[in-house]
């Protein structure tokens, strides 16, 4: 006890400890938590504040130095997420957000209307299904129903990136979009060998993405797992833009011969009720893309069976 004593006296008459100097630019510098935190409250304060506020005005209200408040704006200028008006050099927005907000909200609709169609496929057809949306990276799946009956190893879950030249769903939608965005999405993603049938050159993706138009549906055949097959049928906001892909993908053996025959007029006829709906609903789905030339999804399709989806004149 005596000894313990002792050393606390002597502790006391240490010296404090110092902080790091590394610890301080840790702390304080561009890329640290604070400054992003920083930059945050700055976009929250002109959203809730806005619709313009001067440099001045942001410093005063936030506490925060004029010179780190014009160094995070002018950072936040280069990604257009505000924008300084010339006239009276006030800060706003800017249109990043806009084009954000209109995503969020069109992702959210799209998804929520589209779900009770995914339902009711994934029951008839007894396989796993999936709504794929094009988007900034890439395609994007936005929502899937997976099949009780499949044991599917390589599954694109909900937010990611279907691989674009060897999935269904993301050919579905390449071989609709504009050709320059079709070849930003490859340039973006890659085309990465996942089988020895994987399409492995562009050149031979554009003769399937040919084919795909003229048939109105998107195939893959163990392109991207081994055993693994989909198929996919574009949707088409009022016949001319697309915005998403329904597709369904299952075990090779259940996805050729008599079975395909059967699913893919089951896989269109859901893709053009779907389309129909969308195109008849509030939301502007046909913001999303740039017009297309021609729609190929061929006309209306038969239809062979009572639905809840029947859809009136």
């Amino acid at each position: 006890m005596l000894g313990s004593k002792a050393a606390l006296e002597r502790t006391k008459n240490l010296p404090p400890l110092r902080k790091s100097k590394s610890l301080d630019r840790a702390d304080s510098g561009p890329g640290s938590s604070k400054s992003l935190q920083k930059a945050m409250r700055i976009l929250l304060h002109l959203g809730e504040n806005g619709p313009e506020l001067s440099l001045t005005q942001i410093s005063a209200d936030l506490a925060i130095n004029k010179s780190t408040a014009y160094r995070l704006l002018a950072a936040m200028q280069k990604f257009h997420l505000i924008e300084r008006n010339p006239l009276n050099e006030k800060y706003r927005l800017g249109l990043k957000f806009h084009e954000l907000g209109d995503r969020t909200l069109l992702s959210r609709s799209l998804q929520s209307e589209a779900r009770p169609f995914l339902v009711e496929l994934a029951r008839r057809s007894g396989e796993s299904v999936s709504l794929a949306v094009p988007g900034a990276g890439g395609i994007i799946c936005l929502d899937r129903i997976d099949s009780p009956n499949s044991i599917i190893t390589v599954r694109t879950l909900i937010g990611e990136l279907f691989p674009a030249h060897c999935t269904a769903s993301a050919k579905a939608i390449l071989a609709w979009l504009p050709e320059r965005e079709a070849y930003n999405v490859l340039f973006r993603n890659g085309m990465k060998l996942y089988t020895p049938l994987t399409i492995p050159s562009l050149r031979e993706l554009k003769i399937v993405l040919d084919l795909t138009r003229r048939r109105g549906y998107a195939t893959d055949h163990e392109e991207l797992e081994k055993g693994l097959s989909g198929i996919a049928a574009p949707v088409l906001y009022k016949g001319g833009r697309v915005i998403a892909a329904l597709g369904m993908a299952g075990p090779t053996l259940r996805l050729v011969g008599p079975d395909l025959e059967k699913k893919v007029p089951l896989l269109l006829d859901f893709a053009a009720r779907l389309s129909k709906h969308l195109s008849r609903g509030p939301a502007n789905f046909g913001t999303v893309m740039e017009p297309l030339g021609a729609s190929s999804l061929g006309g209306k399709t038969k239809q062979s069976w009572r639905t809840p989806f029947a859809l009136t004149t």
